[in-house]
């Protein structure tokens, strides 16, 4: 007997077991019929749950349940603390003077990048004007730090005054929220490098009854910047 030929018989042996009568439960209208086809689809469905709970099991073992959880989230409150930082002062006695400060040139004390917690600096220069040459005098006000020397320029006139430069590191809001595996990841991640600041100060322009007066301008140029702290961190929910 070829092989087509016995399977075309043992499916017709299963056929006729599964149209076969096994069981009659019951009398009358309350009969129940067990034939081999309901035999056959037990075994079968049973076959089946046993096979997707070991395939189930086999993949819950294969992953590491320490990587999917452990995260979780945070708030807190900011506080900021001002500290004051270098200072430079002089005179500029002509028209076209000036003075560099900072990084350009190679003030040390000017270079915040090891700082991790810099919310904004502030630049500042008071300037006053000497000499009774009136009140026309014209300062110009360069910041800018070493990974931006484009920074910012501003002018102002008069008998004297004070410019401030307020240059943003990582401002942060009142309040923030973020995820990380502990309290401690949670402020790190929000730690950035500061920058290195420096610029110039320009005496631009003279007053006008400067050539038979003397006519200078006195500056301090200081620098002021403020750091953040987290208060009251707190766990919002574990992931």
């Amino acid at each position: 007997m070829s092989l087509g030929e016995q399977l075309s018989e043992k499916l017709s042996s299963f056929e006729k077991y599964n149209n076969k009568e096994l069981y009659n439960l019951g009398s009358g209208n309350l009969s129940f019929v067990i034939t081999g086809r309901l035999v056959s689809g037990l075994f079968g469905f049973i076959i089946i749950i046993l096979m997707l709970t070991v395939t189930f099991s086999s993949a819950a073992n294969s992953i590491m349940v320490s990587d999917l959880g452990g995260t979780k989230a945070f708030t807190a409150d900011v506080r900021l603390t001002e500290v004051s930082g270098p200072s430079i002062s002089g005179t500029l006695n002509n028209e076209g003077d000036f003075v560099d400060f900072g990084y350009i040139v190679d003030d040390m004390e000017w270079d915040y990048i090891s700082e991790l917690r810099i919310s904004h600096i502030d630049i500042q220069v008071v300037w006053d004007a000497n000499g009774g040459a009136g009140g026309g005098r014209q300062v110009t006000f360069d910041v800018s730090s070493e990974n931006n020397t484009m920074g910012e320029s501003q002018n102002d006139g008069g008998n004297g005054g004070t410019i401030v430069t307020a240059w943003a590191v990582n401002q942060l809001p009142e309040t923030v929220s973020d995820t990380a595996d502990s309290a401690d990841g949670f402020v790190q991640s929000y730690e950035t490098p500061g920058e290195w600041m420096g610029g110039k100060l320009t005496y631009s322009s003279e007053s006008i009854g400067s050539i038979a007066l003397t006519d200078s301008i006195d500056y301090t140029i200081s620098l002021t910047y403020y750091t953040w702290e987290f208060e009251n961190i707190r766990e919002i929910v574990e992931l």
